[in-house]
């Protein structure tokens, strides 16, 4: 059984009562396919239910954030998690440019583009990074035969999402209100069960300025 991006678009019709997608339609069939695409973008940044992994050696001082990334879960450098508690503010950048230590801070800003994490520490480049992180689709849905990636009970959420934003468009609030709310449902309904498929949690750490929680040597102001 598969919920193809044709039936994605039959359920539209469906729920906009108008089967006809010619170039004469109120709703054109191009104009309902970028707004189903633009409901599948929208529903894996609401929803986080798209998970992916990527791994390598940092460079440069630096990692590119994958084209597909929308927010990190877990970064790992040299086998330590340095998520949260090591990424610091921009703002604060002359406290940490000069860092010597081997585990290392991080920021995150966007460059030409593209997305990068920026390192300070000694001895950075090489390291090996395990970038656990929440994605979004990069590749248009297209042909009649194309499948979403996200799972098909949340397949119908982009077309609620498409017909609520084509209502909006005609000044049918009542019925984009509706549609809308049944998105938000989806959306609800995919983080709940995500929720149950793994731990989000992070136990605490002894404070001694370093990260390794069984490191009892108190390295407290070191590197600034």
């Amino acid at each position: 059984m598969s919920y193809t991006f044709l039936n994605q678009q039959d359920k539209l019709s469906s729920l906009l009562g108008d089967s006809n997608t010619g170039t004469d339609s109120m709703f054109p069939s191009a104009q309902r396919v970028k707004e189903i695409n633009r409901g599948e973008w929208r529903f894996s940044v609401d929803a986080l239910n798209l998970k992916e992994y990527a791994t390598g050696t940092i460079s440069s001082s630096q990692l590119a954030l994958p084209s597909d990334w929308i927010q990190t879960h877990c970064l790992i450098v040299n086998n330590v998690v340095i998520t949260n508690d090591r990424e610091v503010s921009l703002k604060d950048y002359e406290r940490y440019y000069n860092w010597g230590g081997s585990d290392p801070y991080y920021y995150i800003w966007e460059f030409s583009g593209t997305k990068y994490i920026k390192f300070f520490g000694s001895g950075i480049d090489g390291q090996t990074y395990l970038l656990y992180y929440f994605k979004k689709p990069t590749t248009e849905l297209s042909a009649t035969t194309d499948v979403s990636l996200h799972p098909e009970e949340y397949r119908e959420a982009s077309v609620y999402y498409a017909a609520s934003e084509l209502m909006k468009q005609i000044s049918k609030h009542a019925q984009a209100n509706e549609f809308i709310n049944q998105y938000a449902y989806f959306v609800q309904m995919a983080r709940e069960k995500e929720a149950k498929s793994y731990i989000d949690k992070e136990y605490p750490r002894p404070d001694f300025g370093d990260v390794h929680p069984q490191n009892t040597t108190d390295t407290q102001g070191t590197g600034w």
